[in-house]
């Protein structure tokens, strides 16, 4: 059998006159067969491998399948990204389900890679006809005439000139304007014509796909404006704050209309606007509104002695006694003596923020503070004595002073007695401390008072000695014998481990699941077994075949897989028809049948036949047509249509009118001719009118006959 013979069976298996339902579902199973006997043909003659080697791959397949690993896979023939879970298609394959195939006009080369169909090398006058050159291009092909013809809806063709001497050139994209399919337009040449992508869409003219001209700049919106991508074209909106067409889009003054609903002032900017708040005030959360600022509650204070806050400003005050200086924020002292002596009847002394009136002795100043008086007694001001007054004998006024205290010069004021000035150092071991009508004895640094004699000092350890340690000197310790440690702490050698203490010389107290010298020792309450260490509290250690608390558990190195279970060391027992050292062959095992024709390679995993793919082989491989189907039909497997009632052809492009069904009863009857019409309303074109001639039977003794129709579309009217 030879490749054009194939292609000329191709071509007859998809155009078929329709007939009965039984006539079709007969047709369907001869196509089946034929189609599946191509497949087989063409792979014979496709494929190079010698048939020693497909007998050695059976082989080998059936007997030892090759392991799967425990990772996850994806599905068909996609491949995982690198760093990732991600299943792709390799190449420029396409999705199609589960599986990658080519993309039309390259067909696949290998498992992974597709290759460019060149429609040019076919035998014959090929895709472009007689009398015109083929090009190939990347998954498509284009047509030049040859010289002296011109391109045609029906091929290239010698011109016809009325006059035979003056050709003019034909317009074919008038003549036939849907010569171009899709979303390409026919552009007219000089003797021919070809297809290009209409506006808005980008490919080769065959192909065309819709253009982003957002993402590509084709676009011409405004810079203030944002880009939007649609189907065959785009669109241009300004951006908020402007206005316009897209194209040209121009600021919006929004202060222009109610001052831009601001409470005080209005600032435009391109593509919007803020408000502003007038001196003394802040803008609000709502951005539009004024809020008063209070200055006086500003950290540090903006006057000196009182500030009181005003709406939009604030302003200062002074204490009594100052006034306010010229630059309303700092405060002067008000010289009250100098304005009648401020009242006082001998000496004025002024002071911040007031002033006080003096007396000369031995008068002295009167209950209004203002006029002086001889003294006379003790109940006046306590004679000005500062601690004690007495009247003498002879009523004299003498003042005297409290322990620790003597009498000033003045002989009304009091001096302090400072004890610690004397050689006996007050009395203190270390350290006195005067103060005001008494003193205090203090101790050096790493020394305390006593408790039983305030004036001495006794050394300090911190921390203190232990084990009746006696502290002879700061941080330092006299200790008994059997504790020479830290503040006469008990010394082990080597010291305690896992938090244990030490009691005495090289004893230890040691926590619960340690023991031994130092605390060293670890306790298991359960042995460990096959070899094991105990290395903590009830912890083992254990050799490299076994695991456990105890060491119990064997290990199997590297692990089981696919469900199987260690039970001995480096022993599995495997599961689910799994095989193996380690259960990694997999069973050749498919729990539901293959479909379509697959072959069980492993566990419910099929082997597909071209044209199905899926677990099970269930989905069909569905590829676009070429050229593509008419009148609303659909692409089924081998690049066949599958046609609607009412079309029929290889691309369905032929109308036809629908089958009737003549239901007639009883038995003898006499032939009689009828002639009938009626309106096909279920055509992907609407209406047609479609006229047949049947040959109807009939009773010879009854007066009038019946005769039933059944039709597959309801809305058909019989007329």
């Amino acid at each position: 059998m030879t490749l054009p013979w194939i292609f000329l069976l191709l071509g007859l298996s998809g155009a078929h006159p329709q007939g009965s339902a039984e006539e079709n579902e007969v047709q369907r199973d001869i196509e089946l067969i034929e189609s599946q006997e191509i497949e087989n043909t063409i792979g014979n003659l496709s494929d190079p491998t010698p048939s020693h080697m497909l007998s050695t791959f059976a082989a080998s397949s059936t007997t030892d399948p090759p392991a799967t690993s425990a990772g996850p896979r994806c599905p068909g023939n996609q491949v995982m990204l690198v760093n990732s879970t991600d299943c792709i298609c390799p190449s420029i394959m396409v999705k199609d389900g589960d599986a990658c195939i080519c993309p039309v006009g390259f067909r696949s080369e290998g498992a992974a890679d597709c290759e460019d169909v060149d429609e040019c090398a076919e035998d014959g006058p090929g895709p472009c006809g007689p009398h015109a050159s083929c090009t190939n291009t990347p998954g498509s092909y284009s047509c030049a005439c040859l010289r002296g013809f011109l391109m045609s809806a029906g091929g290239c063709q010698g011109p016809v000139c009325p006059d035979y001497t003056v050709c003019q050139d034909v317009d074919e994209c008038l003549e036939s304007p849907a010569v171009c399919e899709g979303q390409s337009v026919c552009e007219n040449t000089l003797g021919s014509y070809k297809c290009v992508c209409g506006p808005g869409y980008q490919g080769n003219g065959t192909h065309c796909e819709d253009e982003n001209e957002c993402v590509s700049g084709a676009h011409r919106c405004d810079a203030n404006a944002r880009c939007s991508n649609v189907v065959g074209s785009y669109f241009c909106q300004c951006h908020q704050g402007f206005t316009g067409d897209g194209h040209a889009c121009f600021d919006i003054d929004e202060c222009a209309v109610n001052n831009g609903d601001c409470q005080h002032n209005c600032t435009n900017e391109p593509g919007g606007y803020r408000c502003q708040c007038t001196s003394g005030f802040q803008l609000d959360r709502d951005e539009h509104n004024c809020t008063d600022v209070d200055e006086c509650s500003a950290p540090g204070g903006t006057c000196e002695h009182i500030c009181i806050n005003t709406l939009g400003s604030f302003r200062c005050s002074c204490r009594p006694g100052f006034q306010l200086h010229v630059d309303g924020h700092t405060c002067v002292d008000v010289d009250e003596c100098k304005l009648r002596n401020g009242g006082c009847s001998h000496t004025c002394a002024n002071s911040p923020g007031g002033h006080a009136c003096r007396c000369p002795p031995p008068l002295l100043l009167n209950a209004d503070n203002l006029t002086c008086t001889n003294i006379t007694s003790c109940g006046l001001r306590n004679a000005g004595c500062e601690h004690t007054c007495a009247v003498g004998a002879e009523g004299r006024v003498q003042c005297g002073c409290r322990t620790g205290w003597r009498l000033g010069s003045d002989l009304r004021s009091c001096v302090d007695v400072n004890e610690c000035g004397d050689f006996a150092n007050g009395g203190c071991e270390q350290l006195c401390v005067n103060h005001p009508g008494g003193f205090n004895c203090s101790c050096r640094n790493g020394y305390r008072l006593r408790t039983d004699d305030l004036t001495k000092c006794q050394p300090v350890c911190d921390p203190p000695c232990q084990n009746h340690g006696v502290c002879v000197a700061p941080n330092s310790c006299d200790c008994p014998p059997g504790y020479p440690g830290v503040r006469c702490s008990a010394m082990c050698s080597p010291p305690c481990a896992h938090g244990g203490t030490c009691m005495r010389w090289n004893q230890c107290l040691c926590p619960p699941g340690w023991t031994g010298a130092g605390c060293r020792t670890a306790v298991c309450e359960l042995p460990c077994a096959n070899g094991g260490r105990c290395v903590g509290p009830d912890t083992c250690q254990c050799p490299s075949d076994y695991a456990g608390l105890q060491c119990l558990q064997p290990l199997c190195t590297p692990a089981c897989q696919h469900g199987g279970r260690c039970v001995d060391v480096n022993k599995c027992t495997c599961a689910g028809g799994w095989q193996g050292a380690r259960c990694q062959i997999e069973p050749v095992q498919c729990h539901t049948p293959c479909q379509n024709g697959g072959v069980c390679v492993g566990l419910n995993r099929c082997r597909c036949s071209t044209g199905f793919t899926g677990n099970l082989c269930e989905k069909t491989v569905t590829t676009p047509c070429v050229p593509p189907c008419q009148h609303g039909a659909t692409c089924g497997p081998r690049n066949t249509c599958s046609c609607p009632e009412g079309t029929a052809g290889h691309r369905c492009e032929k109308l036809t009118c629908p089958v009737v069904t003549t239901v007639v009863g009883m038995a003898r009857a006499v032939r009689k001719a009828f002639r009938e019409s009626y309106v096909d309303r279920c055509g992907p074109l609407g209406s047609q009118l479609c006229t047949k001639y049947r040959i109807n039977q009939a009773r010879v003794y009854l007066q009038a006959y019946r005769v039933g129709y059944r039709v597959q579309c309801p809305d058909r009217k019989v007329r």
